[in-house]
Order: C-alpha cells, then sequence, then structure tokens
C-alpha cells in the first residue's frame, strides 16, 4: 500500500459507527409533516356531455396554470402521481416548453421544512429515468410485466401501461412493475413503473392504468378529479380547467391505441428534459474551465516530501508514488445554509450562469511504473475512484500492475461533490434534501477537474521541472480512463465531456442512481440518515426521484446516450467498454441492461449468461469494434426481482472483475484498439466459487 493510500478496493465501505461519528452533528430528530390537504375543489356539477363542454368553453375563464402545490389526480399524497404534469409550466423559452414548477407545499416535508423547489425551475423537464409512482394499497400486479418479464409490458394488454407520443400517435415503451419491498405496509407501498429503456429527451409520456384492482378482486375507485377530467366537467372547476384539454388529449390518443377510456382506473401524461436542460450546465463549464486553463495554464506542484520512490526489489512495478495538486478554475462559492465544511454552490453572473470565481488547489496521485523512468513511451490513464472514496484509490489493486506491464501512467484526482470529504454532506442531504444542491454543483466540479487532471498531465508531464528528472514520454496515441464502481458509473459522464479522451473502461458501472441506491448494500447504512429527516416510508419513496432530477445533471443516464448515439463534439463519438459483475450486489446489473435496451449504440456482447438472454437488448459477436457490455459471472444467480439488494451463499463479486486477467487483457486490448476481443473462448465469461 502506497502512503497515503488507503483504499485497496474501488468501493468505500462506511461502517455504520463511522457514519454516524461524522454525522453527528447533522442528525436532529424529526417530527412527521402534517397532510397537505387538496383544496376543495368545490361543488361537482352534474356529468355533462363532451358536446356540452366544447360548446361552453369560450364562456368560462378559467387559469393556464396551476393553483394548489398538491396534485388532486391521487389525494393520498401530495405529489402523486409522479412525475406529474402539474409541474410542467409552459414556458416558451425552454426547448421542451416547459419549466419545473413545484409548489412551496409540492415535495416532502422534513422538521425544517418542505424541499425548496427553486433550484428545481432550471429543469425544463423530468429525467430520462424517472420511475413512475402511484399509491394503491393492496394492488394485484401479478398481470403487470415484471423486471425479468419485461418483454410483456409490449405483448400483452396488462392493467399497466406505458407510451411514448409520437407524431403518428402512441408507441409501446418497454417497463416493468414492481412494488417497494421496503416495507410491507399497503399504505405505504410505493407501486412503480420503471422503464426499461433510457428515455428519450424532450418527448412527452402517457401512462397508467385500467381496470386495476385489490388483491381480493375488488376495483379501485377513481378519484373524483381524475371522474371529472374523463366525463368533462373539470372544465367548470377553477382548479382544475387548465387541464381538461391536456387529458381530451390523453383520453383520445389512448382510445386510438385500443385502451378504452370506460376501462381508465387513472392516466396521464408527463415530459421529459432537453439534453439543454440536462447537459448544457456541464458542458458549459468544461468548454470556459478548458479555455481559462489554455489562457493560464494549468500549474503542477509537487511537493518532494509527497514523492515516494520504489527500487523494484522493494516494489516490482511502482518506481514512484506522487501525490501532488493542480490549479483549476473554481466555479463554486461557499454556500452558509447547510454548515458543512463542502458546502458549495455554483458562482452566478447576474444572468444565472456560472462562472469562474476563483482558483483551488486540487490534489492528485501518480503511479510512475519502472518502464516509463527511461524514456521509453507511455500512456496516460485517468482513474476514477470508488463511491465516496479519494483519488489516492489510482494505487489500489491490480492498478499498478496494468500500469507497469501495459507501459502506461496512471493517475486521480478526488471526485469532489461525491468524495470522501462530502460524505458529512450527503448525510445531511438525505435528511434535508433542500442541500443535495450543493452536492451536485460540487459534482460539476469535480468532472471538471477531472478532465483537467487528463489535460495537465497531457501538455507538462514531459516538459514540468518537477518532472525533470523522471526522463517521461509520452505516447499521445494512447490517452485512457479507466475507472470502477463510482468511478464506473460517472466515467461515462466525464468521457462523454472531455474533449481529449475517446476510449475508456467502465468497470461494474451502473446508471440512475435513485434506481440503484435502493438496490445496492450502500443504501443501508445511508438509509439510516434518510429515515432520520423522513421517518414515513411514503416521503423516503418520494425524496430519492426529487434529488435524482437534479441528480440527472450529472448523472451517466443523462449522458449514455451522448456516447455514441449522439456525441457532445461533432465527429468525436466516444466508445466504452462496460464490465458488469453477475448479481452486484453494489451496483445494480438491470440498470446496463436497460442501456443495451435503449438503441443508443451500446450493445450486450454474446455469451452474456449461462442462464437467460435480457429481452429486446442490441447483441454484438465478437470481436466487437466500439462500445458494448460483458457479464462476468462469479456463480451468483440473478437477484431477486425488485428494490432490495442481492444476497446469495456466494457473497458480493462486486470487486472481483478487475481481479481477473481475462478481464484485464480484454480491457487493455480495448483501450488500445477500440476492439472488444472474446476472452472467454466462445462461451460466457464464468469464473466459479466453490
Amino acid at each position: 500500500m502506497y502512503p497515503g493510500n488507503e483504499h485497496r478496493d474501488g468501493m468505500v465501505r462506511l461502517s455504520t459507527g463511522i457514519i454516524w461519528v461524522v454525522a453527528a452533528g447533522f442528525l436532529l430528530t424529526a417530527c412527521p409533516g402534517e397532510d397537505v390537504e387538496t383544496p376543495d375543489a368545490g361543488v361537482e356539477p352534474d356529468a355533462v356531455s363532451q358536446e356540452d363542454v366544447e360548446g361552453d368553453v369560450e364562456e368560462i375563464e378559467f387559469t393556464e396554470h396551476r393553483t394548489t402545490d398538491c396534485d388532486s389526480l391521487m389525494e393520498e399524497y401530495c405529489s402523486l402521481p409522479w412525475p406529474s404534469n402539474l409541474y410542467l409550466e409552459r414556458d416558451d423559452t425552454r426547448a421542451t416548453g416547459y419549466t419545473m414548477d413545484f409548489g412551496e407545499a409540492s415535495l416532502p416535508e422534513s422538521h425544517t421544512g418542505h424541499i425548496d423547489p427553486e433550484a428545481y425551475r432550471r429543469l425544463d423537464g423530468y429525467g430520462w429515468g424517472t420511475p413512475v409512482m402511484t399509491l394503491f394499497p393492496g394492488v394485484d400486479i401479478s398481470e403487470m410485466p415484471g423486471e425479468y418479464s419485461v418483454e410483456d409490458s409490449i405483448e400483452s394488454e396488462g392493467d399497466a401501461f406505458y407510451f411514448k407520443v409520437t407524431d403518428d400517435g402512441l408507441e409501446p415503451v418497454p417497463f416493468w412493475a414492481e412494488l417497494d419491498q421496503w416495507t410491507d405496509v399497503a399504505e405505504e407501498q410505493m407501486l412503480y413503473l420503471r422503464p426499461a429503456v433510457i428515455l428519450e429527451d424532450d418527448t412527452r409520456y402517457v401512462v397508467g392504468f385500467r381496470n386495476l384492482t385489490d388483491e381480493g378482486g375488488d376495483a379501485f375507485e377513481r378519484s373524483e378529479t381524475f371522474e371529472k377530467y374523463l366525463d368533462g366537467s373539470a372544465i367548470y372547476d377553477d382548479e382544475l380547467a387548465w387541464r381538461q384539454e391536456r387529458f381530451d388529449e390523453i383520453f383520445e390518443m389512448l382510445e386510438d391505441a385500443g385502451v378504452d377510456r370506460d376501462e381508465l382506473t387513472l392516466a396521464w401524461d408527463f415530459h421529459t428534459g432537453s439534453k439543454d436542460g440536462l447537459n448544457s450546465t456541464l458542458i458549459q463549464i468544461i468548454e470556459d474551465g478548458v479555455e481559462a486553463a489554455d489562457e493560464e495554464g494549468i500549474e503542477i506542484t509537487i511537493d518532494p516530501e509527497q514523492v515516494t520512490a520504489y527500487t523494484p526489489d522493494e516494489d516490482e512495478h511502482v518506481a514512484y508514488w506522487i501525490r501532488g495538486t493542480i490549479r483549476v478554475p473554481h466555479f463554486l462559492e461557499h454556500s452558509p445554509r447547510s454548515g458543512t465544511p463542502v458546502s458549495y454552490l455554483f458562482h452566478r453572473d447576474e444572468d444565472g450562469k456560472p462562472t469562474i470565481n476563483d482558483w483551488r488547489e486540487a490534489p492528485f496521485w501518480m503511479v510512475i511504473p519502472h518502464s516509463a523512468i527511461d524514456g521509453e513511451p507511455h500512456g496516460l490513464v485517468t482513474y476514477g475512484h470508488g463511491m465516496l472514496g479519494r483519488g489516492n484509490q489510482v494505487g489500489s489493486g491490480t492498478n499498478p500492475q496494468i500500469a507497469a506491464e501495459n507501459n502506461l501512467i496512471m493517475f486521480g484526482a478526488d471526485f469532489v461533490g461525491f468524495s470522501e470529504s462530502d460524505v458529512a454532506q450527503a448525510i445531511l442531504a438525505l435528511q434535508h434534501p433542500t442541500y443535495f444542491e450543493e452536492l451536485v454543483d460540487r459534482m460539476h466540479q469535480g468532472v471538471l477537474e477531472y478532465v483537467l487532471l487528463g489535460k495537465a498531465m497531457r501538455e507538462n508531464l514531459e516538459t514540468h521541472e518537477d518532472f525533470a528528472d523522471y526522463d517521461i514520454t509520452v505516447d499521445e496515441d494512447r490517452i485512457y480512463y479507466t475507472g470502477i464502481s463510482q468511478g464506473g458509473i460517472y466515467g461515462v459522464t466525464v468521457l462523454a465531456v472531455d474533449p481529449t479522451i475517446t476510449r475508456g473502461h467502465l468497470g461494474v458501472p451502473g446508471q440512475n442512481y435513485s434506481m440503484l441506491l435502493e438496490r445496492s448494500v450502500n443504501y443501508g447504512t445511508y438509509f439510516q440518515a434518510l429515515q432520520g429527516g423522513f421517518p414515513d416510508r411514503l416521503d423516503q419513496s418520494v425524496v430519492i426521484p426529487t434529488i435524482q432530477l437534479l441528480w440527472d445533471q450529472i448523472d451517466p443516464i443523462s449522458y449514455l446516450p451522448r456516447l455514441n448515439d449522439d456525441p457532445i463534439y461533432d465527429g468525436m463519438p466516444k466508445e466504452g467498454l462496460f464490465a458488469t459483475a453477475k448479481a452486484d450486489y453494489q451496483v445494480a446489473v438491470v440498470t446496463k441492461e436497460i442501456t443495451a435496451r435503449s438503441n443508443i449504440g451500446i450493445p450486450l456482447l454474446e455469451n452474456y449468461d449461462r442462464e437467460r438472454e435480457p429481452w429486446g437488448v442490441e447483441w454484438a459477436t465478437y470481436p466487437h469494434v466500439g462500445s458494448g457490455i460483458v457479464n462476468y459471472d462469479y456463480s451468483n444467480p440473478w437477484p431477486e426481482a425488485g428494490n432490495l439488494p442481492p444476497s446469495d451463499e456466494y457473497g458480493d463479486p462486486h470487486g472481483l472483475p478487475r481481479r481477473e486477467p481475462a478481464h484485464n487483457e480484454q480491457l487493455i486490448h480495448f483501450l488500445d484498439t477500440g476492439e472488444i476481443i472474446d476472452v472467454c473462448d466462445g462461451d460466457p465469461c464464468y469464473f466459479p466459487r466453490d
């Protein structure tokens, strides 16, 4: 282990004891929030015909936007159904035509108040992986598609439906249904519809249920509000009338698609955010940050006391273990509102655009192998660390061996926003999610620093005075990224926005943290923090997708389509080798099957698994040039369907692929050639454990 490198494995496991020590000043006793009542909708008129409504509509005055904070389509919980069209305010200045518009009391409430809606107004629609959420206590989902039977969502006419709105009508979207398994109390058990593909940007979707019953066979009654939209009488209600036309369109489209309006239990629509709304801030600070670095240069500082030299007898792989800093543009300013040392928000100009506030010294760590100190050309690899870890993990595991055996110099930085120093802020944000904005803004800075670290090494490693004694020669044709776990997840984002790197390895990866969290064994500790702010399970269920709306600005689900399918830089598609561990306890493999089903040029490689072939995915044969997903099997069975972590007799396989020689052979071949080769002799990559 090299000095200061405490983390040999990629995924940091923070014990409950450590977490609570760090969070001691932040975990406060929360009181359950009071129910938010939907204002009285007035006296319901007698049912009217559609012709009557159309004839009278011009004589009725009504608003063109929401007048309540809660959606009365589902009175059981304020912000259900999710995602709701209630919170899409018309705005012709936005790419989608909408601005996200939650009310002061729309989002869950901790003892400090409701989640502040202001940050969400920067969005122009919902995220590309947002779950559909409803509450039907005791609902029977036996006729709905499951996680391992996604094909049923397309091929059958079940109780639930999910459509994309196209110019030619409604097009089925593959999905599955699941009940929340973190509770067995029916009144607190959310019903999820999970899209089995990455949703498309700036697109309208229609979702809902028909003939829905509980497990006893009794039909669920429609809500009073939905009944009014069905019969057209909502036009006479000041609070509801503005959405009547929208619902009329929905019912007409559903009937054209074969869904009888008389069978509907509930149906509604929502609109996804645009590429501009989700990607533009990160792209802008990358462009501005790189431009500033070009103008002023990136200053590298190495303290001789932070350099450890090894002879081949002391370490057969590493000649120098170096800790240094680079001076980078800082787009953040300290925010006093949350009270943690790393509480920062974007420094914005009068137009709201993030701008450079100052420059900061960002730490980095570097592994220089013995083979690099005699002038032989070496490639450069930026390394992404594990969850809430540090850049010093670049010296962990097999990284030094891979570097030494393949003429590579590897270096890593802290991914600020989701590094070890951000643990307290992360715990606080789970209790008081208004402060999650600080984490997301910091994550933007973290991606920028990864990009600038690679730039600094490419441009300065050969000539910088602090490296003069090492006689290093950089191979400009071998500039790569590799990361595992969190580094494999956010590696997609880094790869997509980096203006130089075109190829990367993403180890044990996933996307869409709102889906990953509850399926991860690491979530249990953080779940305790969430409970500290939100004792009620329904609140907890809504908090996670709420903060994901901000998280989507940096989450790989918003950048996977920007690798191959729609690259950010013209003429520069990016290629990624995604290596999953079957039944991974920490990062759900099902999210990568969603990737492969999304028609964005990231297929599953043949011989994916011994037991099953996921439905509807794109497949590729070996050898394959371009992005692809390879699955490594260490005897674990596929986990039970649902939003709980896996558990079986074999233990967590999360850390095993990176230690597999076959995997590392595949990794290096891909980085150097862009070709994914078969390293498992025509069979699934199966490495049995006794």
